[in-house]
């Protein structure tokens, strides 16, 4: 049962309109602060867009160029540690480090003396000859004047180094052995004579001392046995040593001979053998040729060879590198079996050349001998 009126239903509100939001006040900006002058100096003007200038120089650089920049200031600061730093204060601490030495001038004689008193300025060389060396020569020069015959002379004076301990032979400017003598009696004229010098004889090594081995007695049986000693190498090939000369050069003219010794580097040699002859001579061969020369010839006395026996030797000899049949000269006057000779003689195989030997002193002497 109803107590009462029955309620209107309720009208639903109208929607709120949306609250306008209030515009932010504007910031104030700034006046940017004037710059000021240097004492004694105008403040600079503002222009537009400086400050923008500004804000761009401000801005960072980039990595690439900041890389660069870095590795030439570590470069730099090598190069001074290295160039300028490091030789200053750590020469002597750096074996290593070499140290270039500018060339000197060779220390050579300042003067060299012509004669007993009287002198010339030496030679005098600059750096760049740094290794050269001054050696006083050997060389003797003797001048004999005042001479009958100059060429007899000096035939005089090769025959006294002929008898010389060891002789001297005639030989060309290659110290070779000549064959045929100078001519003496020419005006002028020249002639070489050279020895060998006498090696030293080498110093003799004391072999070293080996102990003795000990009985095999007392030797252990259950010992092992002795190793073999290692084979030493082959010793390096000895270098042959320089050999030496002796020279005299003698050169005539009329009333004088000059006579100039010296030392030299080399050897004195024989000539080359001469070849054989397709048919040699025979020991017949050569008794022939002796008794068809005159005893003139062979240094003999006597007008004829008639007078004489030539006898071979069964034995040959060489001369000169050449071998020789030797011939004895007997006189058919001697008392019998006296077997007195007169004469030696050694003639060549190829019969070109004939020797006379001297029966005292054994000293061989070429004969002018013309073959047939």
């Amino acid at each position: 049962m109803a107590f009462g009126k029955p309620k209107a239903p309720k009208e639903p509100k109208p929607p709120k309109a949306p609250k306008e939001k209030k515009p932010k006040k504007p910031k104030k900006v700034k006046p940017p602060k004037p710059k000021k002058g240097k004492k004694g100096q105008p403040v600079p003007e503002e222009v537009e867009g400086q400050e923008g200038e500004e804000q761009v120089k401000k801005k960072k650089l980039p990595l690439p160029f900041l890389i660069i920049s870095l590795a030439v200031i570590v470069a730099a600061a090598v190069i001074l540690f290295l160039f300028v730093i490091k030789p200053r204060f750590f020469a002597d601490e750096d074996p290593d480090v070499s140290v270039s030495v500018e060339p000197e001038p060779p220390v050579l004689p300042t003067e060299i003396p012509i004669g007993d008193d009287v002198s010339i300025v030496g030679l005098a060389l600059e750096a760049d000859e740094s290794g050269a060396v001054a050696e006083k020569a050997k060389t003797i020069t003797y001048t004999y004047s005042n001479l009958v015959d100059a060429g007899k002379a000096a035939q005089t004076y090769v025959g006294q180094l002929a008898g010389e301990d060891p002789s001297f032979s005639v030989v060309d400017e290659e110290f070779v052995r000549l064959k045929d003598k100078p001519d003496y009696t020419t005006p002028e004229g020249m002639v070489l004579l050279a020895r060998n010098v006498p090696l030293p004889e080498p110093e003799e090594t004391e072999a070293p001392e080996t102990e003795a081995p000990e009985d095999a007695e007392s030797q252990d049986p259950e010992a092992s046995p002795t190793p073999e000693p290692t084979p030493e190498p082959d010793p390096e090939p000895t270098p042959e040593p320089i050999t030496y000369v002796h020279t005299v050069r003698i050169t005539w003219s009329p009333g004088v001979c000059v006579v100039t010794a010296d030392e030299q580097v080399g050897r004195v040699t024989s000539p080359p053998p001469t070849p054989v002859a397709q048919h040699p001579i025979t020991q017949r061969g050569a008794v022939q040729r002796l008794e068809s020369m005159t005893p003139s010839e062979l240094g003999l006395p006597g007008d004829s060879m008639d007078g004489y026996e030539v006898l071979p030797s069964n034995a040959t000899e060489m001369v000169n590198d050449v071998p020789c049949i030797r011939l004895y000269v007997y006189s058919d006057n001697n008392v019998p079996n006296s077997n007195e000779i007169m004469g030696s003689y050694l003639m060549s195989i190829d019969g070109e050349h004939l020797y006379r030997m001297d029966p005292v002193t054994n000293e061989i002497t070429e004969l002018d001998y013309t073959p047939e």
